[in-house]
C-alpha cells in the first residue's frame, strides 16, 4: 500500500517588470507554486519536487537519497523551511 504525504506547499505572487511602448515600465504578477511531496511505498520512499509558474510546470525533480534532496532544496527554500522539512520528514517514522 503506497501513501503521499505532502512535507512542503507554498505560493506567493511575484512581479515581473516588462518594458512597454515608449519605455515605460508595466508590472504583472505570476504566481509560483512549490510542492514537495514524500510518495511511500513500503521501506521504498521517492521524494518529489515541483515549482510550477502559473500552470506551467517548470522543475520537476524525483529524489530517492535524502542528501541529494537537501542539497537540491538549498537553492530554493529557506533555512527556516528546510528545518521544518527534516522535522517533517523525521516524523514519517521511516527506517
Amino acid at each position: 500500500m503506497s501513501k503521499t504525504e505532502v512535507l512542503f506547499s507554498n505560493h506567493w505572487n511575484v512581479r515581473v517588470s516588462d518594458p512597454g511602448e515608449e519605455g515605460n515600465v508595466n508590472h504583472f504578477f505570476e504566481t509560483v507554486f512549490i510542492t514537495l511531496e514524500a510518495k511511500i511505498d513500503g521501506a521504498k520512499v521517492q521524494y518529489e519536487f515541483t515549482r510550477k509558474v502559473e500552470e506551467n510546470v517548470k522543475i520537476q525533480r524525483s529524489f530517492t537519497d535524502v542528501n541529494e534532496l537537501f542539497e537540491f532544496l538549498g537553492d530554493y527554500l529557506s533555512p527556516v523551511a528546510l528545518g521544518n522539512v527534516g522535522v517533517r520528514i523525521g516524523q514519517l517514522n521511516l527506517a
